[in-house]
C-alpha cells in the first residue's frame, strides 16, 4: 500500500465532513473519478489526486449513496483533495514544486 494511502490512518479527520479519526480506522483514500486526473477503465487515478475521507463521504463521492449530481460529487472530491494535499504537505508526506508533486 502506498505511503499516501497509509496516511489516512494518521489523518486527524475526514477532509470533507471533518469526522474525527481518533483510532486511525475511520478514514480511507478516495481516488478521483475524473478521466482528466488519470482514471481509466480498471485503473485508479494517482494517489496524489485522492482525498482522505470517511466511508460515508467516500460513498457520496462514488455515487453509492446520496444521489448527488456529477458536478456535486466532483466538487466534493475537489475540496477534500485540496484539504488533503495541504495536510500531506504540512505533515511531510508530499513535497510540492513548480513542476509537479513528489511523494516523500
Amino acid at each position: 500500500m502506498s505511503k499516501l494511502r497509509e496516511s489516512a490512518k494518521n489523518a486527524p479527520h475526514c477532509f470533507s465532513c471533518f469526522l474525527q479519526n481518533p483510532n486511525g480506522d475511520r478514514l480511507c483514500l478516495a481516488h478521483s473519478n475524473s478521466l482528466r486526473e488519470g482514471r481509466g477503465f480498471n485503473h485508479k487515478s494517482p494517489d496524489e489526486r485522492g482525498a482522505i475521507v470517511c466511508l460515508l463521504c467516500h460513498d457520496l463521492i462514488d455515487g453509492r449513496r446520496g444521489g448527488l449530481s456529477k458536478d456535486a460529487k466532483r466538487e466534493m472530491h475537489r475540496i477534500a483533495n485540496e484539504r488533503t494535499v495541504t495536510w500531506w504537505v504540512k505533515a511531510g508526506y508530499l513535497e510540492l514544486s513548480e513542476d509537479n508533486v513528489e511523494t516523500k
